[in-house]
């Protein structure tokens, strides 16, 4: 669910990039995470766009849509927590864990109360390990995994280790087949759709995901998203775009002054005089007096040495 795709880098000859920053894209039930890369490329008209983390077609909500220079800060992206509102169905199986392969029934889910449904999320609250399932992006061998299950291939997959920061249930429906309804904040590379088998699993009755959500990514919300249409519509498409420091702002901040600014501009490490507190160590984001993010680098001691440059527009 988080495989990261990216346009091409700028060919030889390719006009630059007038538009630079993050569309927090509320994606449709439907679409494919490329189909909204297209479409918010056309609108732009920008050949530099790219998403920071997959949402599979039967999902919606929040999709990063990073344009111009925002394409180069879609790691820093993915080290941020996620937020999902998801619909567990317990006593139900599929074969790609969700509603979209074949369903079949697992068990009886009468007796699960929500006490239970808290205790198995528990479960799976911290550092944990998940394996992909044969319906993902996960590449085995060259070849997404999906490719290998449309030909009826299933291949072993290794355990990945995610983390579940939380996992908590909103509201459940009893019913031999019931319904749990569920918020889960994590990190990269958890799948929604497997935490949904897991759990159904620890209950002994089954499950699968039935919708899904992505409600948050990092500081952005579903709340501040746009659709495709919202911005079609717009007279200047170019105001959706969010500042390039949303990718970085889990990172401390230095201020530069001019001299120092000019010369991480171009490449260079500078000394920092004066270091905010509490002292910033390691990763370290630079930006001018003007607010501008300049760089993303490293800080030891005080020195700061600049590893990904924001070319200036």
């Amino acid at each position: 669910m988080n495989e990261t795709v990216t346009a091409a880098p700028p060919r030889r000859g390719r006009p630059p990039a007038r538009h630079h920053g993050i569309v927090p894209l509320n994606k449709a039930r439907g679409v494919t995470s490329f189909q909204a890369v297209r479409e918010v490329r056309r609108i732009l008209g920008e050949r530099r766009v790219g998403h920071a983390g997959t949402l599979d077609p039967a999902a919606t909500g929040l999709l990063p849509i990073c344009v111009g220079q925002a394409t180069r800060l879609v790691d820093y992206l993915h080290q941020q927590p996620k937020r999902y509102h998801c619909v567990l169905r317990l006593g139900e199986r599929s074969t790609t864990m969700d509603l979209e392969g074949e369903v079949s029934r697992s068990g009886d889910a009468s007796a699960v109360d929500a006490a239970a449904v808290r205790e198995a999320l528990a479960r799976f609250v911290g550092d944990i390990e998940q394996v992909p399932p044969m319906h993902s992006a996960v590449r085995h061998d060259g070849r997404h995994l999906y490719e290998l299950a449309r030909e009826g291939l299933d291949v072993e997959r290794q355990p990945r280790p995610v983390t579940i920061l939380e996992a908590r249930l909103l509201e459940l429906r009893p019913g031999e087949v019931a319904e749990a309804e569920v918020d889960v904040l994590c990190g990269k590379g958890t799948y929604m759709r497997v935490l949904a088998s897991d759990v159904g699993d620890a209950l002994g009755t089954g499950g699968l995901l039935a919708w899904l959500e992505r409600t948050a990514y990092g500081p952005m919300t579903v709340a501040d998203s746009i659709t495709v249409e919202q911005l079609e519509a717009m007279d200047d498409p170019a105001r959706a775009l969010r500042p390039l420091d949303l990718a970085v702002t889990f990172l401390p901040r230095l201020d530069l002054g001019p001299a120092q600014a000019l010369q991480v501009q171009r490449g260079q490490s500078v000394w920092v005089p004066r270091l905010p507190d509490p002292r910033p160590r390691g990763a370290c984001r630079a930006h001018s007096a003007h607010g501008d993010l300049l760089a993303v680098g490293e800080l030891q001691g005080n020195l700061y040495r600049p590893t990904k440059v924001m070319a200036g527009f």
